[in-house]
């Protein structure tokens, strides 16, 4: 599962997911669903903001950042994300404008929800000695990696316990048994100096690989 984002999405002005190029707020990675970025800007209640700001970007300043944005839509709707750069940019110089980028793409396509089903899904989907390898690209999703991947060996371990029950009855299936899920990247795998120079968006890539 490779988490990035294609340059060409990025590249597209009018998909509004770059803050380099002036486009709608719009974020839908699948332009068939009906939220759009500009919905959560201009119509979700105050606190929702704030915490999508705070709990998807990790930005420090939110605060500041969702009183902005309120005071801003009071005034008249936010269209573009050229807008919404202004704003950041004048309001908390301090703030990336990634970083809010980042948390409205993340609300508006509830990518944790959807990344964290995924895993499990892939994984039941392995079969025995088969591999699932994941690239994030920010804190979020490796810590949505990292857990389920430990949940993963975690509910193994207890289906297993409780099959000890059985295990006179199972004996001819011992080698079988003996079998466990690994987590082969003790700490996530990370870009070499040449790689980033072959690319910089590279550079906060994060691999982590389980054995079923």
């Amino acid at each position: 599962m490779d988490l990035g984002m294609s340059s060409m999405q990025v590249n597209n002005a009018e998909r509004g997911f770059s803050v380099l190029g002036n486009g709608p707020l719009d974020m839908r990675m699948d332009p068939k669903i009906s939220l759009k970025e500009e919905d959560i800007l201009n119509l979700w209640p105050n606190t929702e903001v704030g915490c999508i700001l705070r709990e998807y970007g990790e930005e420090s300043n939110w605060c500041n950042l969702q009183n902005k944005i309120v005071k801003a839509r009071s005034g008249g709707r936010l269209h573009s994300t050229g807008e919404l750069v202004d704003l950041i940019r004048k309001s908390a110089p301090c703030a990336r404008a990634t970083r809010v980028f980042q948390a409205l793409r993340i609300a508006v396509n509830d990518e944790l929800n959807t990344l964290k089903t995924s895993l499990y899904s892939c994984f039941d989907c392995l079969s025995p000695g088969g591999r699932l390898a994941v690239i994030s690209f920010d804190s979020l999703e490796d810590r949505i990696a990292k857990q389920t991947f430990l949940d993963i060996i975690g509910r193994k371990s207890e289906d297993e316990a409780g099959s000890d029950k059985m295990q006179c009855r199972l004996e001819s299936l011992k080698v079988e048994n003996d079998s466990r899920e690994e987590i082969l990247t003790k700490r996530p795998i990370t870009p070499s100096e040449e790689e980033e120079k072959l690319n910089r968006r590279y550079r906060s890539a994060k691999l982590r690989v389980i054995q079923k």
